[in-house]
């Protein structure tokens, strides 16, 4: 069971850094259940509108070259739980999110950066 768990994390974080590569907003959103929660440095944001507003300033800051340079550093999965370090050059030298995937959706999502070279 836990495989299987791991695989569907493993997939749904696939599906999320694809999205983000090719910027596409509907897609990051559809990573997400309802009610999910995001926390980052500018404060909590919860529900798919909130989160929406997040990405939206998120993907208007990244300039699409760095998001085209997106390289997972580390991730680790451990069941519905996973951690990723990645970096976004040059925008991005490194940023961490740590994920909760539930029945196929990311139900909390935190997230850190260092923007810059």
């Amino acid at each position: 069971m836990a495989t299987a768990t791991a695989t569907t994390t493993e997939s749904v974080l696939g599906q999320h850094v694809q999205a983000l590569v090719s910027r596409n907003l509907d897609s990051i959103m559809a990573d997400f259940s309802d009610d999910a929660v995001l926390f980052s440095p500018n404060g909590a944001f919860k529900g798919t509108e909130n989160i929406r507003a997040f990405f939206t300033a998120a993907l208007e800051m990244l300039a699409p070259e760095s998001m085209a340079n997106l390289t997972v550093i580390k991730q680790d999965i451990d069941g519905e739980y996973a951690y990723v370090l990645w970096s976004a050059s040059p925008a991005v030298s490194f940023a961490g999110d740590t994920f909760c995937v539930h029945d196929g959706k990311i139900v909390l999502q935190s997230f850190v950066t260092q923007m810059g070279s």
